[in-house]
């Protein structure tokens, strides 16, 4: 018995230390190892420093496609702001030229910052990927900025700190949806008053994580964090209490332009989660045999995690399966795709992510203590959704074009 007390008070100590040791690295310190690639300048042209930077190298790489390839429709659409006059979502839709079979829609920012590197990667397709002999029996809809006032504004959330991606339904008993889960740990992840990164808080987050770890397993942590709540509109992953514009925007372009193909191919473009440098495929689980089995075809050759792993969460209110839920008569195979950043899969990389996201929240609810504060959560922020590695970069636009020309070469053979 003593044996096991001392095995068991170890195995504390050196929770307690790793703890410690995290609270000393978290935002100072840690830096995951970047893929061992060679910077290419080229691929890192297409990344930009501002929104506004991003749009207008989207309207024109559209235009230069819809001119190499001789037709295709550029539009945006007003976004309604409180606060701006100047917030579009963008589209290039380049229609199939012989038939109307097939459509591949790609979105970047639902997720507002993490749109500067979706818009890289539109910007690379559009520049280096499309040929006209592509467009005989597949179509192309490129949405930029789907979240426009978190892309200029940077952060991941709307003007009314709604997750888009967790706002998108054919059905209003979506708002109703519970997340036992994140009420349990509210106090945890909605913290108050200005952000003070020195507090005893903020210092023993590894700590007060670890024990929620030890209590209630990391897919449980996970599932409770990420899925999305309805109830707290300060929270984290708030869905929203109604729907937000984009959902009808959405809904008026897809039927006008999805409406006219029988299959449509759905990838959302996203950063933040899996291991870094790895570009990940993580739909919700799949019930439908038959579907599965397709998207099995489409990205053979790659891992798909199915949401049902230790190591991921499923969603509430996610955009691609909204555009399958729009046109139940149509084969819709929706993937999230995103570049990881922090090395989720690890409990530091995990714990360091969620610490982030609820500092970021905090303050822009309550402000900061101090400059210091605030540019040590925004540097958190950036390396989390727009990591400035070269390195990272570079290689995010060189996995992404091999992706996307297999999955491709996939979709047509269907």
């Amino acid at each position: 018995m003593k044996r096991i007390l001392k095995v068991v008070g170890i195995t504390l100590l050196v929770l307690v230390l790793a703890a410690l040791a995290y609270t000393y690295v978290s935002f100072n310190y840690y830096s995951p190892e970047d893929p061992d690639v060679q910077v290419d300048q080229q691929k890192l042209s297409y990344f930009r420093d501002s929104w506004q930077e991003c749009r207008s190298a989207f309207r024109e790489g559209a235009a230069a496609l819809k001119e190499k390839v001789g037709q295709g429709a550029l539009f945006s659409v007003q976004v309604e702001s409180q606060t701006d006059d100047d917030l579009t979502i963008d589209f290039c839709y380049i229609p199939a030229l012989d038939t109307t079979e097939k459509l591949v829609v790609i979105i970047s920012g639902t997720h507002g910052i993490e749109g500067y590197v979706g818009s890289a990667v539109q910007q690379m397709l559009m520049t280096e990927f499309f040929q006209t002999d592509m467009f005989d029996d597949t179509g192309v809809l490129l949405v930029h900025g789907l979240n426009a006032w978190g892309f200029k504004h940077q952060r991941r959330f709307t003007e009314n700190n709604v997750d888009l991606n967790r706002n998108f339904s054919t059905d209003r008993s979506l708002f109703d949806t519970k997340n036992d889960g994140f009420v349990a740990l509210y106090d945890l992840l909605t913290p108050k008053g200005e952000v003070n990164m020195n507090s005893v808080g903020n210092r023993f987050f590894m700590v007060k994580a670890i024990n929620q770890i030890a209590r209630k397993g990391m897919p449980a942590l996970l599932q409770a964090f990420a899925q999305g709540q309805y109830q707290y509109p300060e929270g984290i992953y708030f869905g929203g209490q109604d729907f937000e514009q984009q959902k009808e925007i959405m809904s008026e372009v897809l039927e006008r332009i999805g409406g006219n193909y029988n299959i449509i191919l759905n990838l959302d473009l996203h950063t933040g989660f899996g291991e870094r440098g790895q570009l990940h495929l993580f739909p919700n689980p799949v019930d439908d045999p038959q579907l599965k089995q397709t998207m099995e075809a489409v990205f053979d050759g790659y891992p798909i995690d199915w949401g049902d792993s230790d190591n991921f969460y499923t969603i509430s209110g996610q955009f691609v399966e909204y555009i399958g839920d729009l046109f139940p008569d149509k084969v819709s195979i929706p993937m999230a795709m995103e570049f990881g950043t922090l090395n989720t899969s690890t409990t530091v990389g995990a714990v360091k992510s969620a610490h982030i996201s609820i500092v970021e929240n905090q303050g822009t609810h309550y402000g900061y203590k101090s400059e210091k504060d605030s540019l040590k959560v925004r540097a958190g922020y950036y390396e989390m959704f727009y990591p400035p590695s070269e390195k990272w970069r570079t290689n995010a636009i060189t996995v992404s074009k091999a992706m996307i020309g297999d999955i491709w070469e996939n979709f047509e053979e269907l």
